[in-house]
């Protein structure tokens, strides 16, 4: 573990993430995350990440701090090592169980990125006491940048792969490291038990990531953030609104989960596209199963004026995580 504002070597270990190009494309899918990263780099000038560079400058600000966490990933035959950012509030202390949030970016996101404009808002909600303590772990999905191509479709599998597969390397890592409510036992009985203090959230692409987490691993998580982006869990079988739900309910189902106990805390931008296909999905996942998906469970909450934009991520999230851990 390494504090990342006393030391250069992630920036080192992030090469490769230089230049920053924003797209505007024409439907949801289509849109590139607020700060995308083009692979344009020559590797004998050695560059330090923007993004990285930038929250750098940003955990200096912070009353908690940004912690670098490296693991290792086996994907496809090929062992990846992968760093995650872990915003610690200040109010942390070891021994003392806080929750933890996993949270993703989109379509040539990177966790750098998400992190630096995510962490400020969690930071000062924490510390003005509008949540409870939440350790937030910013990860990517993407094994390496060479997986960031020019067809969003590409994503999926990485999505569907970080959400049932390596989110299971990634909490051991975290959680034998960090007092959680887990209280450093990762074993399946464990984080079923402490499933109430964990979350999974993702913006875009993320979000994606964050329903297959709902569908296929709910026994780990209680709560889930995503925003601005719908479920893609039924694209293999062109499955319809119907199947579709059924799918995404799967997961709760076979757990003989109720409404209390889990939720989602669906967020978007009125002027993103994603909010019109968001909206179907979730109007049939109310229709379909009235008595699982009630007001409580599966809410929306739309960011009037914003579109798929930065601005639009960090106003989903301090509105968001205040109810998903509210301060006690």
């Amino acid at each position: 573990m390494t504090t990342i504002a006393a030391s250069l070597a992630v920036a080192a270990s992030m090469l490769g993430l230089a230049g920053l190009a924003a797209l505007t494309l024409p439907s949801a899918h289509e849109q590139r995350d607020p700060s995308p990263i083009a692979i344009a780099y020559d590797e004998d000038e050695d560059p330090m990440s923007e993004a990285v560079a930038a929250l750098l400058d940003t955990a200096s600000s912070l009353h908690g701090s940004i912690d670098t966490l490296t693991y290792e990933q086996r994907y496809e035959g090929q062992t990846y090592s992968k760093q995650a950012f872990i915003y610690v509030p200040a109010s942390y202390s070891p021994g003392t169980p806080a929750n933890v949030l996993y949270l993703t970016h989109g379509w040539w996101g990177n966790a750098a990125g998400l992190a630096d404009g995510v962490a400020p808002v969690v930071d000062e909600l924490e510390t003005s006491g509008e949540a409870a303590p939440t350790i937030v772990v910013f990860a990517t999905y993407y094994p390496d940048r060479s997986f960031a191509t020019d067809d969003y479709e590409d994503d999926y599998t990485l999505n569907r792969f970080f959400a049932t597969s390596e989110i299971d390397t990634l909490m051991n890592a975290v959680e034998t490291r960090y007092t959680t409510f887990a209280h450093g036992d990762t074993s399946d009985a464990s984080l079923r038990a402490s499933r109430r203090h964990r979350a999974f959230g993702g913006f875009s692409m993320g979000a994606t990531t964050t329903w297959d987490a709902f569908a296929l691993r709910p026994q780990y998580f209680y709560g889930y953030m995503p925003m601005a982006g719908e479920s893609w869990i039924g694209r293999e079988e062109d499955a319809d609104e119907e199947r579709l739900a059924e799918l995404v309910t799967a997961g709760a189902v076979r757990e003989g989960y109720g409404p209390g106990d889990f939720r989602i805390l669906a967020s978007v931008g009125s002027e993103d596209p994603a909010l019109w296909d968001m909206t179907p999905q979730l109007d049939e996942l109310r229709q379909d199963y009235p008595n699982l998906m009630t007001e409580s469970s599966l809410q929306l909450w739309i960011d009037d004026g914003e579109a798929h934009s930065s601005t639009s991520v960090a106003n989903q999230v301090e509105h968001n995580l205040p109810l998903l851990f509210p301060s006690t």
